[in-house]
């Protein structure tokens, strides 16, 4: 063993020495832990120590034992030693000392000893902001000790900090009653009468009540008294009737305490509709009523006090005129003076908030009629007091629209949602989860952040959205809150990847993924096809295309920002692959174009863009341009809805490409490939039809009409059944009646699909939950229907060859013909009638069979008089063609 550390053990066999952090033996003992630490023989000196017989007593030793076992990770063991030299250091009035070893108790977690070292401290500061401070410190170790804090409220109100220094003060008071020591407290009740009471009415007033009822009522008495006129001036939301109670049963059966007792009540009760007949009632004004009696009766008549709204189910509202605990009054239409049973009325009663919007709708509806026309807050706030104060959207509606004239509930709302932000009495904390409340009487202090799943992200990023709409200052504590759960949404490739962007946009703006890693999850996003375009905020679009700079797919996500449908994204996109590629951007452009199927979103914007702006210094020529356009057009698009739409729509009268072609008239080789396209035209006749028109426009009608007796030189041979089969399956005659027709259904529900049904489905998810929310499921499934039938329509459509198109040959049965058939198993019998029209052409008259029927079969292409044999409803029937006659649709 160290030779020092057993000359200190010797030394200590003798009297203890003055204790001090400036005494030589303290700095000898801190000499000694530091070397025994050093040596590696803290724990031997320690097993020594503890067989010492004063270790337990000379503060020396104590002092070794607490570095000693601090050094080995014995916290517990170093802080009871340490805990006593403090107790000791503060007997002496050793400051210095008790400074030199509060930091030991104090990190790395505070425990409980530190406070009376703390306190000490603070007692003996000459410096009120140094005390301020010390006792701070020790009211976040102890934060209820009552002494800590009047202690602390004295040395405030020194300072000038009245209002603190009062919060402080009554905490303290508050505490002492909690603790069951009124005998604290009895000396400040004058100040709180005096001074608190008209400044924190609920606050002291409910300490006068606990005061009360913890002390004789001789020694309550007096202050209460003292207080009345100020609690009566006051009036309701004091206290209640149960918080009373108690000192009620403190009184005695006396006229002046009953008086003052009543004085009480009436307080408490003074939010009622009639408070003097509650106080009447209970009897409590009356010496010769036991307490009991009066405590009992009380919560009765409270259930339904007099002058309280009422609604019974089949009288409708009412009003209760008397209680008297055992018995009611009742008031109800051609029911006056109604007589029921307390326990009757209270199953078959429900009693109305007063300030309700169904007394609203019964006692004022002129007045309801005018809050709902102003859009007033009121409306929505009379709802909640129906509801209890809170309630979902879902919850509030049906009550709100009730009152409302019908249909107007969307704009109604709309408008008086907004108007809600400026009222105090709501609380709309959580109005991003369609969670509505009034305002509590101590307001919150902050906002309630949304809480997220790490398994749901897509509801998760919902609330994000709506949360941040709401409260967009609340972002920093949201960013602190929710980023691990964003990271993680991000890096989850079982989600969504338009859901993973938007977590991915929260995660680089919140810092919460280092730029490269932030980089590598986009570049993973970008090869699954996520797009710029598939964010909805402009913002989130920007973020993520300033991350895809250095990125690998940098180039990829450039290029799908030009196909997006925003303007300023495709500028964008198209500055930055400018800076990117240089020279080398109009060769993409050009490859683009010429693998305009690979990618005919960004294609059909490259066209539309170029066609206006032919002068940008990559623009590829217009030859190029037109020749892209109607490859995709052949495609129809290649399959992606609305391209054909927006081609055509540049060719068009007054289309971009249209002038381009008539400002720069075609070379010889663009005019031969322009043939062979619509000579050979392998798309839909419907995309055709305007092509052609086009043609026409730009100098090539001899090219349109060719095409035209190409066409109807193909129409007369299917027509004469010699390929009855490519009939059928390449095309679908129908007359332009039905066309038409079909084609208004199709605008209609493309129209729908984009207006009224997302409409609907809006209105519907603002109702609450999805998973029990049956007008959200309704408005998917119409969804779903629409877009089914949209898609037959578009197929059947870009099929469609008008009948009036076709030259119909009168000589032989086909399509826009009347044919008559004389039956040659019966002659004799009436002939039969049958109008050959097209697909869908039914309804335009009696007697129309489609061309495709399968009865017509064995008579297309055959001429007057030839026979054939048909399949009938009675069986195969032999028939003679007597005559053939065109006729179309008028």
């Amino acid at each position: 063993m160290d030779a020092d550390f057993r000359n200190y053990l010797r030394a200590a066999q003798g009297e203890e020495p003055p204790i001090g952090a400036r005494e030589p033996r303290w700095a000898e003992t801190e000499a000694l832990a530091r070397k025994l630490i050093a040596g590696a023989q803290a724990e031997p000196a320690l097993k020594a120590l503890r067989q010492e017989p004063q270790a337990r007593k000379r503060w020396d030793l104590l002092l070794l034992t607490g570095l000693l076992s601090d050094a080995l990770g014995e916290r517990g063991s170093s802080l009871e030693a340490l805990e006593v030299v403090g107790d000791k250091l503060a007997a002496v009035e050793d400051r210095e000392g008790v400074r030199a070893i509060l930091p030991r108790f104090l990190e790395p977690v505070p425990v409980s000893a530190a406070v009376r070292l703390l306190h000490f401290l603070a007692r003996g500061s000459a410096a009120d902001e140094e005390k301020m401070d010390l006792l701070r410190q020790a009211l976040e170790i102890r934060p209820n000790d009552p002494h800590l804090l009047f202690e602390l409220s004295q040395i405030l109100e020194r300072c000038g900090e009245p209002d603190e220094a009062r919060d402080e003060r009554l905490r303290a008071i508050e505490l002492w009653l909690e603790l069951n020591h009124p005998e604290a407290v009895s000396d400040e009740l004058l100040r709180v009468v005096e001074e608190d009471l008209s400044r924190e009415p609920a606050r002291a007033g409910a300490i006068l009540l606990h005061y009360a009822a913890a002390v004789p009522w001789q020694d309550s008495e007096p202050i209460l008294d003292l207080a009345l006129p100020e609690l009566t001036r006051l009036g309701s939301g004091l206290w209640s009737w149960r918080e009373l109670e108690p000192v009620g049963a403190r009184a005695p059966q006396t006229l002046e305490a009953r008086t003052l007792l009543a004085a009480l009540v009436r307080i408490a009760v003074a939010s009622e509709p009639d408070p003097d007949a509650i106080v009447v009632g209970s009897g409590i004004q009356d010496p010769a009523e036991p307490f009991a009696a009066v405590r009992t009766r009380v919560p009765k008549i409270l259930s339904l006090p007099p002058g309280a709204d009422v609604a019974h189910a089949t009288w409708g509202l009412g009003r209760v005129a008397s209680n008297d605990g055992e018995s009611v009054s009742l008031e109800f239409a051609g029911r006056a003076g109604h007589k029921m049973s307390l326990a009757m009325a209270a199953r078959s009663l429900d009693r109305l908030p007063p300030d309700g919007l169904r007394v609203l709708a019964a006692r004022e509806p002129e007045r309801l009629r005018e809050l709902i026309r102003t859009r007033d807050p009121q409306v929505v706030v009379s709802a909640l007091c129906d509801l209890g104060g809170t309630a979902t959207l879902a919850q509030m509606k049906p009550r709100i629209e009730a009152a409302l004239p019908p249909g107007e509930w969307s704009a109604w709302w709309k408008e008086t949602k907004e108007n809600l932000k400026s009222d105090p009495r709501l609380d709309l904390s959580e109005a991003y989860q369609q969670l509505f409340k009034l305002q509590s009487e101590e307001k919150s202090r902050e906002v309630s952040l949304p809480e997220l799943s790490p398994r749901a992200g897509e509801s998760g990023l919902g609330l994000i959205r709506k949360f941040l709409r709401e409260h967009p200052e609340q972002e920093s504590r949201l960013a602190s809150h929710a980023a691990k759960v964003i990271v993680r949404w991000a890096e989850d490739s079982k989600l969504d990847p338009a859901l993973r962007a938007q977590a991915l946009y929260h995660a680089a703006s919140w810092n919460a993924l280092a730029s490269d890693a932030a980089r590598g999850v986009l570049d993973a996003l970008i090869v699954e096809g996520l797009s710029p375009g598939d964010l909805t905020l402009s913002q989130q679009q920007d973020t993520l295309i300033d991350l895809a700079k250095g990125a690998q797919q940098e180039e990829t996500f450039l290029w799908r920002a030009i196909e997006s449908r925003l303007p300023r994204l495709r500028e964008s996109g198209r500055s930055r692959l400018r800076a990117l590629l240089g020279p080398a951007f109009g060769r993409a452009i050009l490859n683009h174009l010429q693998h305009a199927a690979d990618a005919p979103a960004l294609a059909a914007r490259l066209i539309e863009h170029y066609a206006s702006n032919p002068g940008e210094e990559e623009a590829p020529p217009p030859p190029m341009l037109l020749m892209s356009a109607l490859r995709l057009l052949e495609r129809d698009g290649a399959g992606v809805p609305g391209i054909s739409e927006r081609l055509l729509e540049l060719l068009g009268p007054t289309g971009t490409l249209q002038r381009l072609v008539e400002e720069r008239p075609l070379d010889t080789e663009t005019a031969e490939s322009l043939e062979r396209t619509v000579l050979h035209w392998r798309g839909s006749e419907r995309r055709l039809q305007p092509v052609l028109e086009f043609l026409r426009r730009i100098g090539q009608a001899a090219l349109a009409e060719a095409h035209e007796k190409r066409r109807s030189a193909t129409a007369q041979s299917l027509l004469e059944g010699k390929s009855v089969e490519d009939l059928e399956t390449r095309h679908t005659i129908m007359s332009r009646a039905t066309y038409e027709k079909l084609e208004a259904e199709f605008k209609k529900l493309k129209l729908d699909l984009k207006t009224s049904i997302p409409a609907a489905i809006e209105k519907a998810r603002q109702l609450g939950d999805l998973r029990e929310n049956a007008e959200y499921e309704a408005a998917k499934q119409r969804q779903a229907n629409a877009a089914a039938r949209a898609q037959e329509l578009m197929n059947q459509l870009d099929r469609v060859r008008l009948l009036e198109t076709i030259e119909v040959d009168e000589t032989r049965v086909g399509v826009g013909t009347e044919i008559s058939l004389e039956p040659l198993d019966a002659p004799g019998s009436p002939t039969v009638r049958y109008w050959i029209l097209g697909e869908g052409d039914h309804a335009l008259g009696p007697g129309i069979l489609s061309y495709r029927a399968p009865i017509l079969k064995p008579l297309l292409g055959k001429s007057e008089g030839a026979r054939a044999v048909l399949d009938m409803p009675e069986g195969a029937r032999a028939y003679r063609i007597a005559s053939i006659r065109k006729r179309l649709p008028e």
